[in-house]
């Protein structure tokens, strides 16, 4: 096939649009395999423009921008004006559906514009139409019903944009319940479009007069209007139509107490609201050109999430391997990742009668915080490793130093501040004296008995019969670059045998559910804690896990989660 030939087919497909959007369709995307296996850059373009126009009109707005903008850039190239103006028109109609109204104002402008230019009147007098609709949904009437009137006075005006000023001036009319004016512009565009077979306004126009006749409690009228939009939407393949002519049957069956006739209309309904989802999110997507990119990018899709899940193997193997502990046996750890892998940590570290723990919460989730968590554990291993009895103060500004360091080009670059907001605990387990540090993150410790416990700093205390919980809260500093670098606060305490400490992020409490969607929120948790003290400490973390589950419900978790108890 030549060029001329392919511009010819690619002409007939274009027109072919307006009567037979689903012929157009298949036949567009044929020509756009053909081109691209010639190179014919025009032609690519020119099918883009149909495809554009053919996915927004099946309300898959995505595929119609990305191919309208692929047809742009293409028609600018080519210095091709009447291409440009065309598509342009697509991505206005793509911004309509999205709600932005001003980019489509822009767009149509400058598509009238460019038009103007090469003298394209007819495609003058259809912007013209486009500007006036983009007002309607900005809700300036006046300034819509001008340009509706400019199109039916413009003789260049074709009978599809006379059609469509027709339709909007009802609809203008109609939003201000001048019911009788708005019928008969609904009917003047009806019948311009049903004489040219313009198969897109007539469904619109008949579930518009259906609408209409609703508002009015005109049922028996409406249901005719409705039927005729059933079938024709059936006749010419606008399963949109069909869904919409169903819904109203069912709603007006409803409203007459015809349940029986409204459930089989709903029922219907349901199946071609499915068979559209289905339809424009895996089969289409599945056939013809898109086939390949299709399975190429569930094919890199699938290769990424084989390399999280192998990241989050390495992450898992990183935070649970073996660290000989002798100093603790008693404990749990509740961990769950938002995503694959977590930007959450917990870590160990014992060193003669010390052991060090800490909860940590990075910035960001999945890879980008499983990333901080890798730095956080392999620069607190370096750091006790290295120097002699430290707190947890001076561990958590060296850590502070390594991030800043590591991620310092970072910072520069895109001006984030990356880092962790971490609880971490230094125990002696021959005399039980503790030291604490915080960022952001607190230490709770829970006690039977009326004996308080002992720190160096103020304390918050809450009681439940014969068990006190204390929390020590965190300095409102986090481990990661800020301007003024201020010391960490270290905390002193005494423990004894039989205390409960717990260390954690904000996973828990900051996940939404119970019946009414809320958060979960700090003060459940300490009660939930609370009231859970005669069970084990292994049996608590099991408790906790249940909780969050049915707490969650089926709503998505909002963040990692990672809560650790421990039984001195």
């Amino acid at each position: 096939m030549t060029n001329e030939q392919l511009d010819n087919a690619i002409q007939k497909t274009w027109s072919l649009r307006l009567s037979d959007i689903q012929s157009a369709y298949t036949k567009a995307m044929s020509l756009l395999e053909y081109c691209e296996f010639k190179g014919y850059q025009k032609g690519i373009a020119d099918c883009c423009r149909v495809l554009g126009y053919c996915f927004w009109r099946f309300s898959d707005y995505s595929l119609s921008l990305s191919h309208s903008l692929r047809g742009l850039s293409i028609y600018q190239r080519l210095g091709d004006i009447q291409g440009e103006a065309d598509i342009l028109n697509n991505i206005g109609a793509v911004y309509m559906f999205q709600g932005d109204n001003i980019k489509r104002l822009e767009v149509n402008l400058r598509c009238k514009e460019l038009r103007s230019q090469i003298g394209d009147l007819e495609g003058v007098a259809s912007s013209e139409g486009n500007i006036g609709e983009t007002y309607l949904e900005m809700g300036k009437y006046d300034n819509a019903m001008a340009c509706f009137e400019a199109v039916l006075s413009d003789p260049n005006a074709s009978p599809q944009g006379i059609a469509w000023a027709y339709h909007n001036m009802g609809r203008i009319k109609q939003m201000q319940r001048d019911y009788q004016n708005a019928l008969t512009h609904y009917k003047q565009g009806l019948d311009l479009s049903e004489s040219v077979s313009y198969n897109v306004l007539i469904t619109d126009s008949y579930v518009a007069i259906t609408e209409l006749l609703i508002e009015q409690e005109l049922y028996d009228q409406a249901i005719s209007q409705a039927e005729r939009a059933l079938d024709v939407s059936r006749k010419i393949g606008a399963k949109e139509g069909e869904k919409k002519a169903l819904y109203y049957l069912s709603k007006i069956y409803e409203e007459l107490g015809q349940f029986e006739a409204s459930l089989r209309y709903h029922k219907d309904y349901h199946s071609i609201d499915m068979e559209i989802s289905r339809d424009t999110e895996i089969e289409r997507l599945k056939t013809t050109q898109l086939k390949a990119a299709y399975d190429k990018i569930e094919e890199q899709k699938n290769e990424l999430v084989d390399s999280i899940r192998y990241a989050e193997r390495i992450q898992n193997a990183v935070l649970t391997r073996d660290q000989h502990q002798q100093n603790i046996s008693r404990f749990f750890v509740l961990y769950q990742a938002k995503d694959i892998v977590s930007g959450d940590f917990y870590w160990y570290y014992e060193k003669d009668d010390w052991f060090y723990l800490c909860v940590a919460d990075c910035t960001g989730h999945g890879v980008p915080g499983a990333l901080l968590t890798m730095l956080g554990t392999t620069y607190l291993n370096d750091i006790v490793g290295l120097y002699e009895d430290l707190s947890p103060a001076k561990i958590l500004e060296l850590l502070r130093e390594r991030l800043i360091e590591s991620l310092s080009r970072k910072t520069i670059l895109d001006g984030s501040r990356d880092g962790m907001d971490i609880s971490l605990i230094k125990m002696n387990t021959s005399t039980y004296k503790a030291e604490w540090a915080g960022a952001f993150n607190p230490l709770w410790v829970i006690r039977k008995g009326s004996e308080e416990l002992q720190t160096s700093g103020p304390i918050e205390h809450l009681a439940h019969e014969n068990f006190h919980l204390y929390e020590i809260k965190g300095d409102r500093i986090p481990v990661g670059d800020m301007d003024e670098l201020l010391p960490f606060k270290n905390h002193y305490l005494e423990l004894r045998k039989g205390d409960h400490i717990y260390l954690f992020s904000d996973g828990f409490a900051d996940q939404f559910g119970g019946d009414q969607g809320k958060k979960y929120r700090t003060g459940r948790l300490k009660q939930t804690l609370l009231s859970i003290q005669e069970k084990e400490i292994e049996q608590q973390g099991e408790h906790l896990k249940q909780e969050f589950t049915n707490w969650k419900r089926n709503l998505e978790q909002v963040d990692d989660l990672c809560f650790l108890g421990v039984r001195i």
